[in-house]
């Protein structure tokens, strides 16, 4: 087990398990995707006060157990200098020598005792850093979570952004139309209310970016006025999906669920109708897990389905942006008719990122769920 945390306190000095150029990346202030496990461990003030806790507590363990080695020191000590003096010349000297010696191998036998359960929850898998751990994988699957909801709504932002910049472009060519007598106020009208839309939509967005923001650069461990560039969330990758097996992973999921594992160390007494009740209790829990891990498999198979259907509706629609360019150079194309066809382009372009995003999510949701972190 890393005390990744005690190394920030030497300043500049690298924790373990880091080299040179991985621990300056990290501190940048450019924010990958796949960093935020280690901002998290190392920066989120939640983690490194659960790390301080804990370590504060092992090295009192350490005190206790050095300080009865060191008393088992001082009684054999004082036994040997009793012995060497020839107190065992008489019977209350060798009651004494017995009484040090007892003593001493009493408070040797207790520093062993502490030192082993020092040594064994120190180790990388002890039980008793488990709620650390648990806490780890809470905020690092919620700082996922925001940081796909940042880029759903960053893209869908810029999406907006140019589609108000085209609405606007169409508005002007619908009114210049409508004075040469090829545009009627209806025509006039609805272009107004798609430009009003599409900038009333873009000004939510804003404060949705701006929360997410805030939520990402918090959980990452980012304080004061620090803004971190949080970086675009790399696509789904589709070769994992074959790698899913919903048998196994439910198997996972149930083993290392940390509700099911609260129940199954519940204590109860030992009669015969509050055991059953308790096998019960777990079996139905289990069976609401499978069914869960049956649900978040299925959405991954339904967002696959729309993320290729989007990526072939984009295909086909840089198919026809190319041709609509060339169209309107060549003059074969009103201006109103080449703004329509781009503003299905980027729709088309918006949908297939938005669709990679939450393809990219409902993994997540799913490997988290085999690590224990599904509510039941």
């Amino acid at each position: 087990m890393q005390r990744r945390w005690q190394n920030r306190k030497a300043k500049n000095a690298i924790p373990q398990g880091y080299d040179q150029r991985r621990w300056e990346l990290i501190q940048d202030n450019v924010l990958e995707y796949e960093e935020l496990g280690d901002r998290i461990q190392l920066f989120n003030p939640n983690m490194i006060s659960a790390n301080e806790m804990y370590w504060s507590a092992m090295d009192d363990v350490k005190d206790q157990y050095m300080a009865a080695y060191e008393d088992a020191r001082d009684y054999k000590e004082d036994a040997d200098d009793l012995k060497d003096a020839g107190g065992l010349s008489t019977m209350d000297g060798q009651i004494l020598y017995a009484t040090l010696r007892a003593y001493e191998k009493a408070m040797k036998s207790a520093g062993d005792k502490i030192s082993r359960a020092y040594n064994y929850n120190t180790k990388s898998d002890a039980t008793s850093y488990e709620p650390v751990r648990k806490g780890a994988k809470q905020l690092t699957s919620g700082a996922q979570q925001a940081m796909i909801g940042y880029n759903m709504a960053s893209a869908q932002q810029k999406t907006l952004q140019t589609m108000k910049e085209m609405y606007e472009k169409l508005y002007q060519s619908t009114v210049s139309m409508q004075g040469l007598g090829m545009a009627t106020d209806a025509d006039v009208t609805a272009a107004k209310k798609n430009l009003l839309n599409a900038e009333s939509a873009l000004a939510g967005l804003d404060n949705t970016v701006e929360s997410l923001g805030s939520t990402v650069k918090l959980l990452a461990g980012w304080t004061g006025e620090i803004k971190p560039q949080i970086q675009s969330v790399p696509s789904a990758d589709l070769s994992k999906l074959e790698e899913l097996n919903l048998q196994e992973d439910t198997a996972s999921a149930i083993r290392n669920n940390y509700t099911l594992i609260e129940e199954r160390h519940r204590k109860t007494d030992r009669s015969s109708t509050r055991v059953k009740s308790k096998f019960r209790s777990e079996a139905q829990m289990e069976q609401n897990l499978s069914i869960e891990m049956e649900q978040l498999y299925q959405d991954i198979l339904q967002n696959k389905k729309s993320y290729e259907a989007a990526c072939t509706a984009y295909d086909q629609a840089i198919v026809v942006k190319n041709a609509t360019e060339i169209q309107f150079k060549n003059g074969s194309i009103s201006q109103i008719e080449y703004l329509q066809q781009m503003l299905s382009y980027y729709q088309a372009e918006g949908e297939k990122t938005n669709a990679d995003l939450s393809l990219r999510q409902a993994m997540e949701l799913y490997y988290w769920a085999t690590e224990g972190l599904l509510d039941i």
